[in-house]
C-alpha cells in the first residue's frame, strides 16, 4: 500500500486530471472546428428545413385521404343513419383539426392566411354537420314515435268504430275497410318516402290520406248517430298524421341539401387550398436540395482533415492520462472481488484519498459492512421460513375439514333424495287404490249428489298426484338430475291433446276453451312431448282455474329465423289478471300471485317454476307478455325444436275428450293370462278387478318369492303368463331379484314393471333388472289395459306414465 502513498496526499479529482489532459486536444479541436462550423450549420439548417418541408408535404398528402374518408361518411351517416358513421366523422375532423395545428407549427407564417382558412371551413364543416345529426335526428323521432304514435291511435280507433252498431242497409265494414285500406296505403308510402326520398312517394301519401279523410266525412254524413265522436277522432288521427308526415319530408330535404351542398362546398375548398399549400412546399423544397448537395461537397474536405487531427491528440491524451489513474482503480477492483466472494478484507486501500477514487474505496468499506448484516437477515430468513411451515400446515387442516363439510353435504343430499323417494313410494301405493276405485264406484253409482261427492274425491286425489309430482320435479331439477328425451312428435297432437286434457267442467257454462294456430306449422319436430304437454297443461289449466267468465285461448305460432326455428304458444285469457309485483314473484318455488291469508286460489307455487324451467331444458323461455288486473294475462311459451318434417298441413283447431267414456273400454284383452305380483291388498283389489273387467284371467301373488316359482312354474309347463304385473318392492323377495332370477333362468315372457317408485334412474334400475315395460303408480285403468294388450301382441313399448 505505501507503492500508493502519494494518492493519500493528492488534492486534484479524477476529473481535474482528465481535464487537464484534453484541455489541449479540446483547444485545438474547437480552434480549427470554428473554422467549418457555418458551413456545417448551414448544411444542417439545410437539411432539418428540407426534412420538415418532406414531412409537410406527407402531411397535405394525409389530409387530402382524410377528407376524402370524410366525404365518404358524412354521405354513409345521410343515407342510414348508422352510429358507426356518425362517430367516424367525428373522428378524423378532429384528426384534421390535429393535422392543420401541427401544419400552422411547421409552416410558420408562409402559409398562415390558408391554413387559417381551412381552420374555418373545418370549423364550419363541423357545425353544419352537428346540423345533420339534429334534422336526422327529428327526422327519426317524427318516424319512430310520433308516426307510429298515430298509427297506432287509428288501428286502435278503427277497431272501436267496427264494435259500433250501424243501419243494417249501410255497410259499415266495407266503408271502413277503405278508410284502413287508404290510411296503411300512405304508411307504405311513407316508408317508400323514408327508405328512398322520392318525392313521388310523398305525394301518393298525401293522396291517400286525402282519400281516407274523405271517406271518413262520409261516413259520418251517411252516419251522424252512431260512433260520430270515434269518426271525428279518426280524422283528427289522420289529419295529425299528414302533417306530422310533412315536418318528417321537410326534415329529410333539409338534411340532405345540407349533405349535398354545403358539407360537399367546404370540403371542396379545404381540398382546394391545401393543393395550393402542397405545391407550393414541393417547390422550396427543390431549392433547398439543391444548396445542400453544393454544401455538402465544400466542407467534406475539411471536415475529414479536422477529423484526423483530432484523433492524433486523443490518443496522446490517453496514454498520458492512463499513468496516474489506472494502477490506483485496478487495486480498487481487486478489493471488490474479494468482498463478493466472500474472501475476508482487513482494509480497504485507497480510503484516504480526496478525489472519486477515494469515494469509491470508502464505498467498498461500506459494502463489507453491509455484507455481515446481509447474514444477519440470512438468519432471519430462516426463522421466517419456519414459520411459513407451519402456516402450510394449519392450511392443509383447513382444507381437510371443508373436505369433511362437503362429504357432510352431499350425505345430506342423498338423505334428501331417499327420503323423497321413500314418501313418493309410500303417497302413491295408497293412492293408486283411492283413484281406482274412485273411478270403478263412479261407474256403479246413478244418483247424481253421490256421483258429484265421488267425483270430488277423484279431482282432489289427482291434484295431490299432480303435487306429488311438482314436488318430485324440482327435487331433480336442484339436483340437475331433470332431462328432456328428444322424440319425434306432431306439434298439432300436442296442441289438441292439451285442450282434451284440462278439466273444464265446473266452469263450462262460463268459460270458453279454444285453439287457433297463427299460420301453419311443421307436420313432425323433435323434442319432448312429455315436458311440452306439462307445460301446456299448467298455463291453460291456470288460464281456465283464474278465469271467472269469458274465455281461454292457445295459440300456436311457427318462425323461422336464420335458420333458427321457433315454436311459440300463446296462452291468452280474460281473468283475474296480476299487479307488477305479483309478476315479480310469479316464478319463484313455493311462490304465488296471491299470498293472502284470504286468497281465493290454492296451489303449491311450483307449476310455474317448473315450467320455466321446462322451457329453459327445451332451449326456449317462459314469461308474462301482458297482463293488467281485471283485465287478463298472456302468457308466451318458446322451444327451440329440430324440423323433422318441414311440410306444413292444415293443423288440428280444436279437440276434446269425451269424459264420459270410461278409460280403456275400448280396449279388450279376453282371456289373457296375467300374473300380478303385489303386496297390497287394497291394490290388489283394485288391479284384479280392472283387468277382470277387461276380460284377462288374474292369478295373484304376495310377494317376489311366489311371482318367481309361479312363472318359472307356468313356464316349464309350457303355460306362460301372457303378461306379468311385477311390483318392484315387496318382501321376502323384491321385484327387481325376482325379474332377474326369472331371466338368468332364461324366462322370455312380457315382464312389467308397476311401482311406486318415480323418481330419476328408478326406470333405467327397472329396465335394467330385465322388465320390458316400466308403470308408474297411480296407473290410470287405460294405461293398465293397453300395457296388458301391448304385451300380448307382443309390441316392444318401455313406455312410462310418469
Amino acid at each position: 500500500m505505501a507503492r500508493w502513498a502519494p494518492f493519500n496526499h493528492c488534492y486534484f479529482s479524477v476529473k481535474a486530471k482528465i481535464s487537464i489532459g484534453f484541455s489541449v486536444v479540446l483547444l485545438l479541436h474547437i480552434s480549427i472546428a470554428v473554422l467549418c462550423h457555418q458551413g456545417l450549420t448551414s448544411a444542417k439548417l439545410a437539411l432539418e428545413t428540407s426534412y420538415l418541408l418532406r414531412h409537410d408535404v406527407d402531411q397535405f398528402d394525409q389530409i387530402d385521404r382524410h377528407v376524402s374518408a370524410l366525404q365518404r361518411n358524412v354521405l354513409l351517416f345521410a343515407f342510414t343513419g348508422y352510429g358507426g358513421p356518425e362517430v367516424r366523422v367525428r373522428q378524423i375532423q378532429d384528426e384534421l383539426g390535429h393535422l392543420l395545428k401541427q401544419a400552422s407549427l411547421l409552416d410558420g407564417e408562409s402559409d398562415a392566411e390558408s391554413l387559417d382558412r381551412m381552420h374555418a371551413h373545418l370549423a364550419s364543416h363541423q357545425e353544419i354537420f352537428d346540423a345533420v345529426i339534429s334534422d336526422r335526428a327529428k327526422r327519426r323521432k317524427i318516424v319512430n314515435e310520433e308516426l307510429r304514435s298515430y298509427e297506432a291511435r287509428f288501428a286502435e280507433t278503427i277497431k272501436k268504430i267496427s264494435t259500433t252498431r250501424f243501419d243494417s242497409s249501410y255497410p259499415a265494414s266495407e266503408q271502413l275497410a277503405k278508410i284502413e285500406a287508404a290510411f296503411r296505403t300512405a304508411e307504405i308510402e311513407n316508408l317508400r318516402f323514408i327508405i328512398a326520398p322520392d318525392s313521388s312517394h310523398f305525394r301518393n301519401a298525401q293522396r291517400q290520406l286525402d282519400d281516407a279523410i274523405k271517406l271518413i266525412d262520409e261516413f259520418q254524413s251517411k252516419n251522424p248517430d252512431a260512433a260520430n265522436q270515434q269518426l271525428t277522432q279518426l280524422k283528427q288521427i289522420v289529419t295529425s298524421y299528414d302533417s306530422t308526415t310533412i315536418q318528417m319530408v321537410q326534415s329529410t330535404r333539409g338534411y340532405l341539401h345540407l349533405v349535398n351542398v354545403v358539407l360537399a362546398g367546404e370540403l371542396s375548398e379545404f381540398r382546394r387550398l391545401a393543393s395550393e399549400i402542397r405545391e407550393r412546399q414541393a417547390s422550396r423544397l427543390n431549392v433547398i436540395h439543391q444548396e445542400l448537395i453544393r454544401n455538402t461537397e465544400s466542407y467534406q474536405l475539411w471536415s475529414n482533415f479536422f477529423s484526423a487531427l483530432t484523433i492524433i491528440l486523443g490518443i496522446i491524451a490517453a496514454w498520458v492520462i492512463g499513468r496516474s489513474i489506472a494502477p490506483p482503480l485496478n487495486a480498487i477492483a481487486t478489493t471488490f472481488d474479494k468482498l463478493t466472494t466472500g474472501e475476508s478484507v482487513q482494509s480497504v486501500p485507497g480510503t484516504g484519498r480526496n478525489d472519486e477514487l477515494g469515494r469509491l474505496a470508502n464505498a467498498a468499506e461500506a459494502f463489507k459492512n453491509q455484507a455481515s448484516e446481509t447474514r444477519q437477515l440470512l438468519k432471519a430468513a430462516e426463522a421466517s421460513k419456519i414459520e411459513l411451515d407451519m402456516l402450510n400446515a394449519r392450511l392443509s387442516e383447513e382444507k381437510a375439514r371443508a373436505e369433511l363439510m362437503a362429504s357432510e353435504a352431499t350425505a345430506a343430499t342423498t338423505a334428501k333424495s331417499d327420503f323423497l323417494a321413500n314418501m313418493s313410494h309410500e303417497i302413491r301405493t295408497p293412492m293408486t287404490a283411492i283413484l281406482g276405485f274412485t273411478e270403478t264406484i263412479s261407474e256403479r253409482i246413478a244418483d247424481d249428489d253421490d256421483s258429484s261427492e265421488i267425483e270430488t274425491i277423484r279431482r282432489n286425489g289427482q291434484h295431490l298426484l299432480s303435487v306429488i309430482n311438482d314436488i318430485l320435479d324440482l327435487s331433480k331439477i336442484e339436483s340437475g338430475k331433470m332431462s328432456v328425451e328428444l322424440v319425434d312428435c306432431n306439434p298439432s297432437s300436442i296442441v289438441a291433446e292439451t285442450l282434451s286434457l284440462v278439466d273444464v267442467r265446473d266452469k263450462e257454462d262460463r268459460v270458453e276453451v279454444h285453439s287457433r294456430f297463427n299460420g301453419q306449422i311443421p307436420a313432425m319436430i323433435r323434442t319432448d312431448p312429455t315436458r311440452l304437454r306439462q307445460i301446456l297443461i299448467n298455463l291453460v289449466g291456470n288460464a281456465i282455474k283464474f278465469t271467472e267468465s269469458g274465455q281461454v285461448e292457445l295459440i300456436t305460432t311457427y318462425q323461422d329465423d336464420n335458420n333458427e326455428p321457433t315454436l311459440s304458444f300463446d296462452v291468452i285469457d280474460t281473468g283475474i289478471g296480476m299487479s307488477a309485483d305479483q309478476v315479480k314473484r310469479l316464478f319463484q318455488p313455493f311462490s304465488q300471485a296471491d299470498t293472502s291469508t284470504t286468497r281465493r286460489y290454492g296451489g303449491t307455487g311450483l307449476g310455474l317454476t317448473l315450467s320455466k324451467h321446462f322451457a329453459e331444458l327445451l332451449g326456449g323461455g317462459l314469461q308474462v307478455v301482458r297482463t293488467e288486473l281485471g283485465e287478463g294475462t298472456q302468457f308466451r311459451l318458446t322451444i327451440k325444436p329440430q324440423i323433422v318434417d318441414d311440410t306444413k298441413p292444415n293443423p288440428i283447431q280444436e279437440q276434446h275428450a269425451d269424459s264420459t267414456k270410461p278409460a280403456g273400454a275400448d280396449i279388450r284383452i279376453d282371456g289373457v293370462r296375467v300374473l300380478l305380483a303385489e303386496d297390497g291388498l287394497d291394490n290388489q283389489r283394485l288391479l284384479t278387478f280392472i283387468l277382470k273387467k277387461a276380460g284377462a284371467i288374474v292369478e295373484v301373488v304376495e310377494n317376489g318369492l311366489a311371482a318367481k316359482e309361479a312363472i318359472l312354474k307356468a313356464w316349464n309347463q309350457s303355460n306362460s303368463y301372457g303378461c306379468v304385473l311385477m311390483d318392484m318392492q315387496m318382501p321376502i323377495l323384491s321385484g327387481y331379484d325376482a325379474t332377474r332370477a326369472v331371466r338368468e333362468e332364461g324366462y322370455p315372457g312380457w315382464i312389467i314393471a308397476l311401482t311406486a317408485h318415480a323418481m330419476v334412474g328408478d326406470k333405467e334400475l327397472c329396465l335394467d333388472a330385465g322388465c320390458d315395460q316400466y308403470l308408474t303408480k297411480p296407473v290410470s285403468r287405460k294405461t293398465l289395459v293397453q300395457a296388458v294388450f301391448d304385451a300380448t301382441l307382443g309390441m316392444p313399448n318401455a313406455v312410462s306414465n310418469n
